[in-house]
């Protein structure tokens, strides 16, 4: 896979507008690259200084529209791999992927039985799932811990252990929960804030390494 460059040599100030500029040069950067979304540089990023996944991997990809990350795990895992994608909003078509239209809180065992081999239990879990943005930070933060809790039912019952995961969260009550169960369940656990995230947002990432018993 060929090195993406993750910094811009824009000239950023404080003003919101300089920060909508990177933003907007990764957007254009992630497009000339072929990606659907600007938030495949970011997976490209965690991946390239953790290495979290490997070739051949089986990969639940939650909240997966419009399958940017699927579209990095593809490069990643290659012919021998398996992509499951999960996402309430309809994702066109992507060679190679497979798409499941639901709501990740009720996903079940049966709805990956129908493979010619077993693929449960996945080797990574990814998520980069968040809440519609109110601006009001208490309510999008119980709205985060909402999606988390649904999250972290999928990495109770999907993943195997000594699996890795990693999960976009939002710093408040959200993000203290998910490092306090993130932390209990893995043996490594890091966070991570891609450059390709624009300055201002409050999102950042918590990569699980090594699911433990």
């Amino acid at each position: 896979m060929r090195d993406i460059i993750y910094k811009t040599h824009l000239s950023l100030t404080k003003s919101s507008k300089a920060i909508y500029k990177k933003g907007d040069a990764f957007s254009k950067l992630a497009k000339a690259r072929g990606f659907r979304s600007r938030s495949a540089l970011k997976l490209l990023e965690v991946q390239k200084k953790d290495n979290f996944i490997k070739p051949s991997s089986r990969i639940l990809d939650l909240g997966s529209s419009p399958g940017g990350w699927s579209q990095v795990c593809l490069q990643i895992v290659g012919k021998k791999g398996f992509i499951f994608s999960v996402d309430k909003k309809i994702m066109e078509p992507l060679k190679g992927v497979n798409y499941l239209n639901k709501e990740l809180e009720k996903l079940k065992e049966s709805d990956f039985e129908n493979f010619d081999e077993n693929i449960l239990p996945f080797d990574v879990v990814l998520s980069d799932i968040a809440p519609n943005i109110s601006g009001i930070s208490e309510r999008d933060d119980a709205l985060m811990n909402s999606l988390l809790l649904g999250i972290r039912n999928c990495l109770d019952n999907f993943l195997k252990e000594d699996g890795n995961a990693l999960c976009k969260v939002f710093h408040g009550e959200s993000f203290d929960n998910m490092m306090i169960y993130m932390k209990t369940n893995f043996q490594k656990v890091k966070i991570r804030k891609p450059d390709s995230s624009r300055a201002n947002s409050k999102e950042t990432y918590i990569l699980g390494m090594g699911k433990k018993k």
